[in-house]
């Protein structure tokens, strides 16, 4: 069911017109700041399914994690129902990244890589240290352009249309001329193709290009434009072979897969927030997973955006795409023209910036929201002579305005992380508390990298990349790029660093061998039960068989049928439950009956299953309801056939049952019987399979644990981490208390101490606090996921998306002043704003003042940082600058304020 609008918000006339559009086409939504959007989006998703638009069709689609939160929260707040569930809320990336493993396009076991991450893989092909790398803006952006190469690659490759190329500029003009000059030597046509053999072929083309044919100018460009080819190819190569993906990679795979096959999932009710900033790529995403059911009046596609607020260039997006939507939307164009955020005055000001610099229709423009309150607005200029100077003014104005009224909030807005830095050491000198959003994102430290980490290979014993961040972030290697090269050893032979946990001499792949050589008989069982939750969910059918030396033990078979008073689901995904049939022609048994059967029959034997951890846990919960005086064997005695696969079948996309017999693997025939018996059958299929393949890598295996090498790694990984390590894994399904903090934020703050006391260089450890206070009260609800594995199922995706800037505006920040960049400012919004060093040089930047294109966004992020104020905007700026020989230059106010000076009064 849902409830009504909440009776604390009545729209205005112009956001109505927006939640009550009816169904078909598309739609644009011109959003100014301070607007409403928010509650808008919400209203609209009530509204739709009281429609009849199941929740499961439609698609809420915003540019930043923190948007997508905001929300999550509201929804959560104001709409109520079952199906909620269903209602994708997120940003394209992560959606992409849900839709590749769901289709299974990639390898399950593929992991998804960051910026850092991906620097540290080509730091190690060109043998340079990651760390000097990231103190080198002109290196790292070298870096950054051999990484957009390999994409850009991949959609010559794949024949993506040009204007959906990512990054087309990383093929400089002289790349070119040195790719036609070796085309011209080898007398072919300068093509895609040709381009692409050259990509597939760089160490042949070496030779070419020291032939006669070229000078020594054309050469020097040829050398570097294939080493840049070289470089990009080998990052390919290596992320494939270890299974990594990065973030262009989910929308590029994405792109390529829904222009192949027209039978994925489409939605009839789409949404798209900010949608200026998309690039072209993405929009072309959210066309390919719009159904049809939109043109025929029974769906529609509504983009909200602010062409004022595009600022997002670098990162692909396009100028004209608001143009473009205006064009596809045709009469379909709404305008909130209420602002519920700023002062009169205040709006009046980002108003004429808006119509006199940036050129918008006045009659475009938002009202202020009627009000009997006094006009608080206050907009001022700060002048002085030098931008160090600048630094100390613009801090002490932060530090009275927090004396103020310390329940206000102020940012300091500024155009480069060295601003920010520079501003941040004069807060520090006033002894001011501030909050920094600049550089270096916390969230990318190696702390938390190595928190997250143990979140993560808690939750997915074979993570490749969580473990190459533990190996490091722990001290057992000191450069990432040798803990992954580490993990790629240990993975090629089966293993795992848990091994070295969990065992003193041995590895799970040889205790599965053992298991099986014994003379004692192992359990190969299955459950089926009425839901998902080991916790809370009835067993209804427990199947096994037990197996000696590999074969099945005749007359072993068990199968019990348990009565239950909790509902069973009537479908599995989409084919009908079989096990209400199966019931019917059985004979039902209590839950206690059952499972001391059960028990009785498994004695001392060691049980296996596939992903067994689950049924433990559900037989587990089971007995301490209805058998409460009768215990299992120990969990660390099971064996798991889905671990097994997942390390000596890593190429698999699934590892699912039903996967292997629609794909007739190992053994298995297809069968639509989802029962436990059937299960057992074609697990003990797979466990004599995995026998003969765990059987052939052994040798290898201690070949590797020999050298001495590798016991100097397990040893310290020992040393550093079994402690932590096999005490979570034990605490994985203990309910805390109530009060007590989440779990996962106590596993991390366990880490976090850990690595405190091993001594190093450490992030600001407020900002550690910061962290795990925001998770423990803004992401993590212990009444709804009491236990570890409960939060780390709910939550830990989320959290591994994290961004400094989520922070702000949490109720965990004990500061009131901020520091940030434009960029990461926007969408965030404070009682006072000032905006750092409006000069002319800067606004329009001095190297890019003939790039129009790049004018109009230096334009546009000025106001952007002017409408994060919600009562008052201070410019601050510097009249003087001291040049290369000493002296002191002029410097003027940018010509985009001159504009609006007039409403801004001087600061004495």
């Amino acid at each position: 069911m849902t409830q009504s609008m909440s009776p604390a918000w009545q729209p205005d006339a112009s956001q109505l017109r927006v939640i009550e559009t009816p169904l078909g086409g598309y739609h644009l939504v011109l959003a100014p700041p301070g607007c409403g959007k928010t509650q808008i989006l919400t209203e609209r998703i009530r509204r739709a399914h009281d429609q009849g638009i199941a929740y499961g069709d439609m698609l809420c689609l915003t540019f930043t994690n923190r948007a997508a939160r905001g929300m999550r929260e509201r929804i959560a707040q104001y709409i109520e129902g079952a199906d909620l569930g269903q209602l994708y809320v997120g940003n394209i990336h992560r959606f992409c990244s849900r839709f590749l493993f769901e289709h299974h396009l990639v390898e399950a076991e593929t992991s998804v890589i960051d910026d850092d991450d991906a620097l540290s893989i080509l730091a190690r092909y060109q043998n340079e240290e990651e760390s000097a790398i990231k103190q080198r803006h002109n290196r790292r952006r070298e870096y950054a352009e051999i990484i957009q190469f390999a994409h850009f690659m991949h959609q010559i490759i794949h024949h993506h249309p040009r204007g959906l190329r990512l990054h087309p500029d990383c093929v400089s003009a002289d790349d070119v001329r040195a790719l036609k000059a070796i085309c011209r030597a080898e007398r072919r046509e300068f093509t895609p193709d040709a381009m692409i053999h050259i990509y597939d072929h760089t160490d042949d083309y070496r030779d070419v290009i020291h032939g006669d044919a070229f000078d020594v100018g054309t050469q020097a460009l040829a050398t570097n434009t294939l080493r840049k080819m070289r470089y990009a190819h080998a990052y390919t190569a290596y992320c494939r072979q270890n299974k990594l993906i990065d973030f262009e990679d989910l929308l590029l795979l994405t792109y390529d897969a829904l222009t192949v096959d027209n039978d994925y999932p489409r939605y009839r009710w789409i949404q798209v927030d900010e949608v200026q900033d998309l690039n072209a790529m993405q929009m072309a995403i959210i066309d390919l997973i719009t159904d049809t059911a939109v043109t025929r009046g029974e769906g529609m596609v509504m983009y909200l955006g602010d062409a004022q607020q595009a600022i997002f260039s670098f990162m692909g997006a396009k100028s004209d795409t608001l143009a473009l939507l205006r064009q596809r939307c045709g009469d379909h164009i709404y305008h909130l023209n209420i602002n519920h955020r700023s002062p009169a005055s205040l709006l009046a000001m980002t108003n004429h910036y808006a119509a006199e610099v940036l050129g918008v229709d006045r009659a475009l423009l938002p009202t202020a929201q009627p009000s009997d309150a006094a006009d608080c607005a206050e907009m001022r200029l700060i002048e002085s002579p030098l931008i160090d100077s600048e630094y100390h003014d613009v801090a002490a104005l932060a530090r009275k305005l927090a004396l103020a009224d310390n329940r206000e909030t102020t940012a300091i807005v500024v155009n480069s992380n060295y601003d920010a830095d520079k501003v941040g050491e004069a807060l520090h000198a006033l002894d001011m508390p501030f909050f920094q959003v600049s550089g270096t994102d916390i969230f990318a430290s190696v702390q938390v990298k190595t928190m997250l980490a143990h979140l993560n290979v808690l939750a997915s014993e074979t993570n490749f990349m969580a473990w190459a961040r533990l190996l490091y972030g722990l001290g057992v290697f000191a450069a990432p790029a040798s803990a992954r090269e580490f993990m790629r050893k240990m993975l090629n032979r089966a293993l795992l660093p848990s091994d070295f946990l969990l065992y003193d001499s041995t590895t799970y792949v040889q205790d599965f061998v053992a298991a099986v050589d014994a003379d004692a008989p192992v359990v190969v069982f299955d459950t089926e039960t009425t839901g998902l939750s080991v916790f809370d969910d009835d067993i209804l059918q427990i199947a096994a068989v037990k197996m000696q030396h590999g074969r099945m033990v005749q007359g072993s078979s068990f199968v019990v049928h348990i009565q239950t008073e909790r509902p069973i689901p009537e479908m599995l995904g989409d084919i009908p439950n079989p096990i209400i049939e199966e019931r019917r022609h059985a004979t039902l048994v209590s839950h206690a009956e059952a499972l001391r059967q059960f028990v009785d029959y498994i004695g001392d034997c060691r049980l296996v299953g596939h992903n067994v951890e689950y049924d433990y846990q559900i037989l587990v919960h089971n007995l301490s309801r209805y058998l409460p005086d009768v215990a299992l064997p120990a969990h660390d005695r099971c064996i798991d056939t889905l671990k097994l696969l997942r390390l000596l079948h890593p190429e698999l996309v699934s590892y699912r049952l039903d996967f292997f017999r629609r794909q007739h693997l190992f053994g298995l025939s297809e069968d639509n019987a989802h029962l436990a018996d059937v299960d057992v059958e074609d697990t003990c299929r797979v466990m004599a399979h995995l026998y003969r393949r765990c059987r052939e890598v052994i040798p290898e295996q201690q070949e590797f644990l020999d050298r001495a090498a590798t016991r100097r790694a397990a040893d310290m990984l020992r040393r550093n981490y079994r402690d932590l390590y096999v005490r979570a894994r034990e605490q994985l399904y203990d309910h805390a208390p109530a009060g007590d903090s989440p779990a996962m934020v106590g596993q991390m703050r366990a880490v976090y101490d850990y690595l405190r006391q091993m001594g190093g260089d450490h992030a600001q450890p407020h900002k550690i606090d910061y962290v795990l206070s925001y998770i423990a009260h803004d992401i993590v609800d212990s009444s709804l996921a009491p236990s570890l594995a409960e939060q780390l199922q709910r939550h830990l995706m989320e959290t591994n998306t994290l961004k400094e800037s989520d922070l702000c505006g949490s109720d965990v920040l004990d500061e009131r002043i901020f520091v940030s960049t434009i960029h990461k400012a926007k969408g965030l919004e404070f009682d006072n704003v000032i905006v750092f060093d409006v000069v002319d040089g800067r606004y329009p930047n001095y190297f890019t003042r003939d790039d129009e294109a790049q004018c109009a966004e230096d334009r546009r992020k000025l106001y952007v940082a002017l409408t994060r104020a919600r009562r008052r905007v201070y410019v601050a700026w510097s009249s003087g600058r001291i040049a290369y020989r000493g002296d002191r230059v002029v410097q003027y106010l940018s010509p985009f304020l001159l504009p609006v000076v007039r409403y801004f009064d001087s600061l004495s």
